[in-house]
C-alpha cells in the first residue's frame, strides 16, 4: 500500500496499515491498555483501535454499532449523526467473522442557548469487527476533525464528503484491507 506502513498493535498480536506520517500516540501521552492510537504528525486526524466487551441484546449489528459510536463519541456530550452503515469483508480475516463500517459525524453541543454551536464537527469512519467466540468487539475509528472552514466543503446528506473526509475514507479502506489478528491469544485463547 503506497503511503501506508504496517504497524504492530497490542504487542504484535494485531497488525494494521496506517499512513506513513502517523505516529504512535503512546510515544506522546498515556493511552489506555485497551486502546492503540495513531495521530497524524502533520494534522489532526487520528486512528483509535479499541478492544471492547462484545455488546449483545441488540436486534441487529447496526444497533450494536450505534451503541458503540454513542458510547465513544456521544459520551463527550456531542450530537451524533449517522449516515451510512454496511457489512464489509475484512480482507485478512476469515469471511465468517462479521465486520461493519459506519460513517458518522459528531457535532459539539452549544455551550448556551445564546451561543450556538459552530459548524465545526468531527467526521468518524468506524469499523466494527465482531468476535463472537472471543466475546469482543474490535472498534476502529478514523477521526477527522473539521473546523468551520473545512466543514463548509461537506454536505453529507448530498454525498459531498470534502477532501479531509475522502482522505479519512482512504484510511478506513486501508484498515479493512490490512487488519489482521496474528495472535488470537490476545483474547485469552
Amino acid at each position: 500500500m503506497s503511503g501506508f506502513k504496517v504497524v504492530d498493535l497490542y504487542d504484535g498480536s494485531i497488525q494494521m496499515a496506517v499512513p506513513t506520517n502517523f505516529i504512535d500516540a503512546s510515544d506522546l501521552r498515556p493511552v489506555p491498555d485497551n486502546q492503540e492510537v495513531y495521530v497524524d504528525a502533520n494534522g489532526t486526524t487520528s486512528i483509535v483501535v479499541e478492544l471492547q466487551e462484545r455488546v449483545d441484546g441488540f436486534a441487529t449489528n447496526e444497533e450494536a454499532m450505534k451503541y458503540h459510536i454513542e458510547d465513544l463519541a456521544g459520551g463527550c456530550g456531542d450530537t451524533i449523526r449517522l449516515y451510512q452503515t454496511q457489512c464489509v469483508s475484512m480482507h485478512k480475516l476469515h469471511a465468517a467473522i462479521p465486520a461493519y463500517t459506519m460513517i458518522a459525524t459528531a457535532h459539539p453541543i452549544a455551550a448556551t442557548a445564546s451561543s450556538p454551536a459552530s459548524g465545526a464537527f468531527t467526521g468518524i469512519y468506524m469499523v466494527m469487527v465482531r468476535l463472537v467466540e472471543q466475546k469482543c468487539d474490535i472498534i476502529v475509528t478514523v477521526n477527522v476533525p473539521h473546523d468551520e472552514r473545512l466543514a463548509r466543503e461537506v454536505k453529507m446528506e448530498e454525498g459531498r464528503l470534502g477532501q479531509k473526509m475522502e482522505e479519512g475514507g482512504t484510511i478506513r479502506d486501508a484498515v479493512v484491507a490490512s487488519f489482521w489478528v496474528k495472535n488470537w491469544g490476545l483474547f485469552g485463547q
